[in-house]
């Protein structure tokens, strides 16, 4: 990951959100959210926006955070590749 570490990236998608660049183009990785529905169990949420194109390119709801990020891990959401076969080419931004 360039401007950053990869793993720590990853890790913080459980709590906080991230901006980066990827192929030229401005993605908002909406960290873990937590939402305690009626019946007192809870729904996490994590989502990635490409805000070049003003487009929702992931989004997933499971129980837990660890859940939510482990199917954005595997998402082949960069063009047909998952996070860890391009991460490399990923610009961590703070922005």
């Amino acid at each position: 990951m360039i401007d950053g570490n990869a793993r720590d990236f990853i890790e913080k998608l459980h709590y906080e959100d991230h901006y980066a660049i990827y192929n030229g183009e401005k993605f908002f990785f909406n960290g873990c959210q937590v939402k305690i529905l009626e019946n007192g169990k809870k729904s996490v949420k994590l989502e990635v926006y490409n805000l070049t194109k003003d487009s929702t390119v992931f989004s997933v709801t499971k129980s837990t955070a660890t859940d939510c990020v482990e199917a954005f891990q595997d998402a082949p959401i960069w063009n047909g590749k998952s996070f860890w076969e391009i991460e490399n080419q990923i610009q961590w931004v703070d922005e």
